[in-house]
């Protein structure tokens, strides 16, 4: 072992003595190094590296300088009597080892010398494992080992991966428990699995949903064991947890993909067999027409037979679009010129009781799609959201640019980081539950009742996405209706004419994820860089007069939700720039008229003219 030692002492016989004893250490050789006094050690260390300082002392020596510099290095000191040794202990510096003078020799030179040295290693060693564990992009948790049922074992330590995914400060949940952390969705039964496991002091390993501050769930794999001491007593409990949101979601698209293409696959299969038969039906009903041409009444059956092969060849079209066995045929078009055209087909679905509003953007917009293929999906889109308005309403079809490769801002989940040109149809319908939405895209699915859809229609707009390479992503709220965005890939060539819009910043604070998500595409698409939250800390902080944020998006359930009395805070700081958003009527809260209300799902017109309302100038 070898070890660096600064000795000060300005007695040379003193200095021969010291180093006689060092050197009679067979275990290892120091590498000794002599300065004169204090103010010398202090400069020596700034320049060169110690493992310890040795030195002796007695009543007639200051130690002011040793104080002042506040040195971090081991000292090992030599009392030359027993009253020095009590001016050392009594003293505010932080000595390793105390020696009397009259006791020292080399084996207790070698001993103090070696325990210092492990000492500080181990030191060393500690603060190495801090730093790793703090800058670590794992989550470590430790706990109070019990009580494990209510109110559950408290947190003693977090990391700094713990502060950036929970959004908690360390002080925030030092005292408290895990259980800040679960929500609506975290497993019941995978709880109990973990408490039973902690019970019997066993390690397990499991992966559950958790909550941060905000209220946004995430995923994580956690590793949970004990921690006993040398009576073998289960003290603690330590954590070390992942984020696997990414993962999971991955995991679950590509699941979906999987089913879709099994039934992409089994739908080809099916719909090759049944253009064999149709063929065969149609050249005998070819073969019967001409046989009687005479007969006026089987004529008519006859030709009410062709038009139904007919309409099964539409549907068989359908099938293998679906199935990718029908190849595209993409171009390089401008998509906004493609849907200006096709408004006049989309005008027909209008009736007394449906309105259809556009808004088509005017700048040249290229993309590599199959033309006919787009013009299909966004006529299906509209005919089913005329369908989930039997009692009227309005159908908002608009176009967009949207910048998911921006390096601000929030990502759209599903995307590449690339920019998109987007297209949206939104109806103010009956919306779908989860359980309906899961199945919307499945072939042969339809809520229309017999009769009335071949349940192809989405599964159609779902082949037709995929096929141009984008993305399709649904938003819908029970009886607030539902918004489609469909997110194309745009030409290479076609990025370079979009105009870079100078971009303000906005806070949206929703309860709902996906609406929150909706709505900063159309922010992005309207210019602005929107920052989610749902901490009302920030809608405060606003109030106060946030020189950074342009307005605020503020769901009024989501206020409800936090105890906001909205009027009283109005009232209180002004109203400042709000938007209002709401699921549910809301005419018991007398809101101010400067700040317009928006009603779930958004639409990008609505919010637009929001935005407007409140004195934003856009382009």
């Amino acid at each position: 072992m070898r070890s660096s030692i600064l000795i000060i002492e300005d007695r040379e016989e003193e200095y021969i003595w010291i180093r006689t004893l060092l050197g009679g250490i067979e275990s290892f050789s120091p590498n000794c190094t002599r300065v004169l006094d204090f103010q010398e050690a202090l400069e020596k260390t700034k320049t060169e590296f110690f493992d310890v300082i040795l030195f002796q002392y007695n009543s007639r020596n200051s130690l002011d300088i040793l104080k002042k510099a506040q040195i971090l290095l081991p000292l090992i000191v030599i009392s030359e009597n027993q009253e020095s040794k009590e001016i050392l202990k009594n003293s505010k510096i932080n000595f390793s080892d105390l020696l009397l003078k009259e006791n020292v020799s080399t084996d207790l030179l070698d001993r103090s010398i070696r325990l210092v040295l492990q000492a500080k290693t181990t030191e060393e060693n500690l603060n190495l494992l801090k730093i790793g564990i703090e800058r670590s992009k794992d989550i470590f948790l430790i706990t109070e080992a019990s009580p494990i049922d209510e109110p559950g074992p408290k947190i003693v330590y977090v990391n700094g991966a713990f502060e950036r995914l929970t959004g908690y400060k360390r002080e925030e949940v030092l005292g408290k428990t895990p259980r800040i952390l679960q929500g609506p969705k975290t497993d019941r039964a995978i709880l109990d699995r973990i408490r039973k496991a902690i019970s019997e002091a066993k390690p397990c390993f499991e992966e559950i949903i958790n909550y941060d501050k905000d209220g946004k769930e995430y995923w994580i794999e956690m590793d949970i064991f004990p921690i006993v001491n040398e009576q073998g007593i289960v003290t603690h409990l330590m954590g070390i947890e992942r984020d696997i949101t990414e993962r999971r979601n991955s995991e679950e698209r590509i699941r979906h993909s999987q089913k879709m293409e099994a039934v992409g696959q089994l739908a080809g299969g099916m719909a090759h067999d049944f253009n064999n038969l149709l063929n065969v039906i149609l050249a005998n009903l070819d073969l019967l027409e001409m046989k009687l041409k005479d007969s006026e009444d089987l004529m008519k059956r006859v030709r009410s037979a062709q038009d139904a092969i007919q309409r099964g060849v539409e549907i068989n079209k359908r099938l293998l679009a679906f199935s990718r066995k029908q190849a595209l045929n993409p171009e390089s078009c401008d998509v906004n010129r493609v849907l200006k055209d096709f408004i006049p087909i989309l005008d027909r679905i209008r009736t007394e009781k449906i309105e259809i509003e556009y808004e088509i953007a005017d700048e040249k917009t290229v993309c590599d799609i199959e033309k006919t293929g787009l013009e299909n999906a966004i006529l299906n889109l509209a005919l089913n959201a005329r369908d989930a308005m039997p009692d009227g309403g309005k159908i908002f079809i608009s176009t967009g640019f949207v910048r998911n490769g921006d390096t601000k801002g929030p990502k759209i989940s599903g995307l590449e980081e690339k920019d998109y040109f987007l297209v949206t149809v939104t109806d103010t319908g009956t919306g779908m539950d989860d359980i309906t939405k899961a199945r919307i895209f499945d072939p042969f699915f339809s809520t229309k009742g017999g009769g009335k859809g071949t349940g192809l229609g989405l599964t159609m707009v779902y082949g037709f996405v995929k096929q141009s390479n984008g993305f399709l992503k649904v938003i819908t709220a029970p009886e607030y209706g539902s918004s489609f965005l469909i997110f194309l890939p745009l030409h290479e060539q076609g990025k370079d004419e979009q105009l870079v819009a100078t971009k303000k910043k906005t806070l949206v604070m929703e309860e709902n994820r996906e609406t929150a998500e909706l709505a900063c595409v159309y922010l992005k698409e309207l210019g602005y860089e929107p920052h989610v939250s749902s901490d009302m800390k920030r809608l405060a902080k606003f109030f106060s007069g946030d020189p950074e944020i342009s307005f605020v998006l503020l769901d009024l359930q989501l206020a409800d939700s936090k105890g906001i009395d909205l009027k009283k805070e109005l009232e209180r700081f002004g109203s400042g720039k709000i938007i209002a958003t709401s699921s549910s009527r809301v005419e018991s809260l007398e809101l101010p008229n400067t700040i317009p209300l928006v009603r779930k799902p958004y639409t990008k017109t609505s919010l637009k003219e929001a935005v407007r309302n409140i004195g934003e100038i856009l382009p």
